[in-house]
């Protein structure tokens, strides 16, 4: 008989779990997102109405796992109707915050249980929903999430989507620009000490961290000018068009920032603010959020790779380990990272006829667009 057991219940008080969730991610290798302060944030003002439900792993009297759980009911192509779960997040009506490195929160000692427990439970709770979503899952716990899968004859596990993050490890240079730059391509790196020395031309470049949280909220507002102003340069409306997602990150910052879990950084000459960079830090990683570039018609001007740059030099001078530009595509984030790791967006669905038949229909339209 397995020493594991799962309980579940809706939250109805955030103080309620508040604790197990601090004390639990102590004992587990979580990113910021799946840390209190993400989630805490989240619970508040995301899914205060969304009755999430709250299931706990339990190694006899040892809590090892937990995940919050949301629904929705779905409809695809105007017709295959889907009662569905989500892991973490609503993204849907404004409330997609895009979490990555995603999961549950599972003590690292129990990890592979607590997938096959949370999973068991689960498929049985929700027993009147069709399919799981799990989002920004690393290979890691992807292959731990389809062995759980693979325990349940009734279902099928599908990868939805698969993108790459982008990091750098700051033990790869010493504590000056110079020495980072030699860690790029001679190119890239001639460019950017280029913008360097053209920026200098109306006076030194000074990167500060905002030391308060009404600084780092004065630095927020100022990233929300630069961003939406080159957002809507390029005829898009960036980040801040939704306010749901200005509030939550406001809030985030207004609560954490005590806690050593925010950074804004403002870098500047005596002509004045050119960027602005959000992060996150946890456990020795910076998590790049979020930035504000000001314009220039100057092609000298580089103030993203600049800003980085001093960023990158800034958090290894205060004893930091990686910096994380996340995911997407962008060739900056190449060009300054030398690794990289894959995510995954996944689903877990009951084997019902209507999944067959829209798997059918999509292999048949991606046969039909190859003959074209």
């Amino acid at each position: 008989m397995s020493d594991y057991r799962a309980e579940s219940c809706e939250i109805q008080n955030l103080h309620d779990i508040k604790q197990h969730w601090c004390d639990l991610q102590q004992r587990a290798d979580c990113s910021y997102f799946q840390s209190w302060g993400w989630m805490g944030n989240w619970l508040q003002h995301i899914a205060s109405d969304l009755d999430p439900i709250l299931i706990k792993i339990w190694q006899k009297d040892l809590l090892v796992g937990m995940g919050i759980f949301v629904s929705r009911k779905l409809t695809r192509h105007y017709l295959f109707n889907s009662n569905a779960v989500f892991l973490n997040e609503y993204p849907f009506d404004g409330r997609n915050m895009v979490i990555v490195y995603n999961g549950l929160l599972a003590d690292r000692d129990h990890t592979r249980a607590v997938y096959e427990e949370t999973i068991r439970h689960a498929s049985r709770f929700f027993n009147n929903s069709d399919e799981f979503f799990f989002s920004g899952l690393s290979a890691s716990d992807k292959s731990k999430l389809q062995q759980a899968t693979d325990n349940h004859s009734d279902c099928q596990f599908k990868t939805i989507e698969k993108s790459q993050t982008w990091s750098l490890r700051l033990d790869r240079f010493d504590r000056s620009i110079d020495s980072f730059l030699k860690t790029i391509s001679k190119n890239r790196r001639a460019q950017i000490r280029g913008s360097i020395k053209a920026y200098e031309e109306t006076g030194p470049l000074q990167l500060e961290e905002a030391g308060s949280k009404k600084e780092a909220l004065a630095f927020f507002d100022g990233l929300k000018i630069l961003h939406t102003e080159r957002w809507q340069s390029k005829g898009g409306q960036g980040s801040f068009a939704n306010p749901l997602w200005e509030q939550f990150h406001r809030s985030l910052i207004s609560s954490r920032f005590m806690n050593g879990e925010i950074q804004l950084l403002r870098l500047s000459n005596a002509g004045g603010t050119i960027a602005y960079l959000y992060n996150f830090i946890w456990r020795e990683r910076v998590y790049v959020l979020q930035t504000g570039f000001e314009i220039s018609n100057d092609k000298r001007l580089m103030p993203g790779y600049v800003a980085h740059a001093f960023a990158i030099v800034h958090n290894k001078q205060k004893g930091m380990a990686v910096y994380d530009l996340m995911h997407g595509d962008s060739l900056y984030k190449k060009i300054l990272c030398h690794q990289s790791q894959n995510l995954y967006w996944l689903v877990i669905q009951r084997k019902r006829l209507k999944f067959f038949i829209e798997d059918c229909s999509r292999a048949l339209v991606r046969r039909l667009r190859a003959k074209r």
